[in-house]
């Protein structure tokens, strides 16, 4: 009986998450050319090491367009001294669809994310440094192998608050392949322009599963050379007014 009820359990928790609605609007610590609807919001906490707490919500004003704001305190859990970073502004515009011989979404924001190296910008206990802001542009172009759509994503960023740095500016690549409810990620991110810095390199990756039709749980982790993996526990909860 008991086998029987958690069948049936796992059966609904399938069913209801291969009609989950949240779009993947980041990959890891980078971001896509995808937006959210109209009239419709997100609300996300990301938890990573040493009890940092990272909040973002965001407000589809437009299909093609998201306003909304991004809160950062590091050790907000834990025995460590809280310390609230910068709160910053997050926005995304999507400037093109993309059409049946040119499939290429084309977007310009500005959000948070990790960059820059420690004693460059501030120094912090962070591993990965402090959380920073700043514009970004990244195209976004849908691929599809063995009957399924992955999606590509390359872009260019640079930090602009709290401190503007030109050596810090970088970028990414990243890629996401849907298996209905569950999307792996994989990302290379702060490639940097300078051929000595190739050590600041970071090689993500993700697990995001969309449990139900609002709600979607992510698990990533991110590796740099000489440096403490930083897992990151993230928590998208969905709906429209």
């Amino acid at each position: 009986m008991k086998t029987t009820r958690l069948f049936t359990v796992l059966i609904f928790l399938v069913s209801q998450a291969v009609m989950a609605i949240i779009p993947n609007t980041d990959s890891i610590d980078t971001q896509n050319a995808v937006t959210i609807p109209r009239s419709s919001f997100n609300i996300g906490v990301w938890g990573y090491n040493n009890g940092g707490l990272l909040t973002k919500a965001i407000i589809g004003l437009h299909d093609h367009f998201y306003l909304g704001a991004s809160f950062d305190i590091e050790n907000a859990i834990g025995d460590g001294q809280p310390k609230l970073n910068i709160p910053g502004v997050v926005a995304k515009w999507r400037i093109t669809d993309g059409w049946d011989d040119f499939p290429i979404l084309l977007a310009i924001g500005y959000d948070s994310f990790y960059s820059g190296k420690t004693g460059k910008i501030e120094n912090t206990d962070n591993p990965f440094d402090r959380v920073i802001y700043g514009p970004y542009a990244v195209i976004t172009r849908p691929v599809f192998l063995f009957g399924m759509q992955q999606n590509i994503h390359f872009g260019i960023r640079t930090p602009l608050q709290p401190t503007y740095v030109t050596e810090n500016t970088s970028a990414w690549i990243a890629i996401d392949f849907p298996i209905g409810f569950f999307v792996p990620m994989v990302e290379v991110e702060r490639i940097y322009f300078d051929d000595n810095r190739l050590n600041e390199i970071l090689v993500n990756f993700g697990f995001r599963f969309n449990v139900f039709e609002s709600l979607s749980l992510e698990l990533n982790i991110m590796l740099a050379n000489q440096a403490v993996p930083n897992r990151m526990l993230i928590v998208e909860f969905m709906d429209s007014f």
